[in-house]
């Protein structure tokens, strides 16, 4: 270490020294290495340390002021944004409810719908069932089974199959909702489908009915009347008019007259006396067997073993049972509307005048009795009292037959 002489005689290490002079004496103050600057940098700090107590002093209320507009500010922007989540939460509520009675009225609307669905299956059951179309009502009613009530829309509609179904726990109410219409669509499109091929049916039998009654050359039944007077052009309904229930009702008013046709067919002799038989003279001119010249035979001869039963063509009553002269035994049947049918030659008569006779009904036994050349039935039917051929009837029968 290099030593420097501080001036009186003695030697140092190089430090900083101070001298402070005063009155006329001297004196030194030996500093460490870089103390002044120490110093300095004290007394800066002391001077910046005074410097911002005097602009705190001086701006006091200023920073306080501004401290406190700051926090206000940031209180103002919490309870706005509070204010924002309780309008939002409001709006939520607000939603749900709107939803949630959304969602009733349309179960509402849902339940009526099915109770609807419910009434018109009814009905089409009852149509199928009373129907003479040659079709059974499962497969006429083939689109669902009946819908259970309506509890709420996770249950409704349960039981028809709509293929793979979600999970019912994560579905909710709206959805169900939906699920219930979506099945509530697809029954309804499956009765308006049955709904039409009833109609169709039921018109291709009236048209099959009115034309036996043409080919049988009889008028057709008037149709019931409630007596009052109504009248004018017919002009049909279009289709797009008619809803489904008017549809129904139309549908059951063309049933109801089919019924009249049908019942009048009951009543008309379409129907063969002898099944199987064959004819052995037919109706009109002839050679008459007995006298062996032309003669005009009024029925037609079927050619029955003796001892057959004879059968009612029709229903009516019977007016006359009994010995006539060139028939033998014969049975006469009153059909109604002048229309009357005759069996003669029988070996026996089973029924008496006034009996009420329905179709197949057992009359008597084939015979020869009369003016008669061995055992057949003699088949007439009359209108008006007048001959008619019976093979116009019986054709109309076979027409019958052949359409269903």
């Amino acid at each position: 270490m290099r030593l420097q002489d501080d001036g009186y005689g003695r030697a140092h290490d190089g430090g900083d020294r101070i001298v402070i002079e005063r009155s006329g004496r001297r004196g030194a103050v030996r500093l460490p290495r870089h103390g002044v600057a120490a110093c300095v940098l004290s007394l800066v700090a002391l001077v910046g340390w005074g410097v911002a107590s005097a602009g705190y002093i001086l701006f006091h209320d200023e920073v306080v002021a501004e401290i406190r507009s700051g926090a206000s500010a940031s209180s103002r922007a919490y309870e706005a944004q509070l204010a924002a989540m309780r309008d939002e939460l409001e709006r939520t509520r607000t939603r749900r409810m709107v939803e949630k009675a959304g969602l009733d009225e349309r179960l509402a609307e849902l339940g009526l719908r099915q109770s609807l669905v419910e009434k018109r299956q009814s009905r089409l059951a009852e149509l199928a069932g009373r129907s003479d179309l040659d079709t059974s009502a499962d497969d006429v009613l083939a689109y669902a089974p009946k819908p259970a009530p309506l509890d709420g829309a996770a249950s409704a509609f349960d039981s028809i199959e709509t293929g793979t179904l979600p999970d019912r726990r994560s579905e909710s109410a709206t959805e169900r909702a939906q699920r219930v219409a979506a099945a509530l669509d697809a029954v309804d499109v499956s009765q308006t489908r049955t709904l039409e091929g009833l109609a169709s049916k039921n018109r291709e039998r009236r048209r099959t009915l009115e034309q036996v009654y043409d080919a049988a050359g009889v008028p057709r039944p008037a149709l019931p009347a409630d007596g009052k007077g109504r009248g004018g052009p017919f002009e049909p309904l279009p289709e797009s008019a008619l809803n489904f229930e008017m549809r129904l009702d139309q549908l059951m008013a063309e049933r109801a007259v089919v019924a009249v046709f049908e019942r009048g067919l009951d009543r008309t002799p379409i129907r063969t006396p002898a099944k199987g038989a064959s004819l052995s003279s037919g109706f009109g001119a002839r050679v008459d067997p007995f006298l062996g010249r032309p003669a005009f035979h009024s029925g037609l001869d079927f050619d029955v073993d003796y001892g057959q039963p004879v059968k009612a063509t029709a229903e009516g009553r019977v007016v006359s049972a009994g010995w006539s002269g060139g028939y033998g035994n014969m049975v006469e049947i009153d059909h109604g509307g002048g229309l009357t049918t005759r069996y003669g030659h029988m070996s026996a008569i089973l029924v008496q005048p006034g009996d009420r006779v329905q179709i197949g009904s057992v009359v008597g036994r084939v015979g020869s009795t009369g003016r008669s050349t061995g055992p057949h039935l003699h088949y007439e039917t009359r209108v008006d009292g007048v001959a008619v051929n019976p093979l116009r009837f019986l054709n109309a029968g076979r027409l019958l037959v052949a359409k269903g």
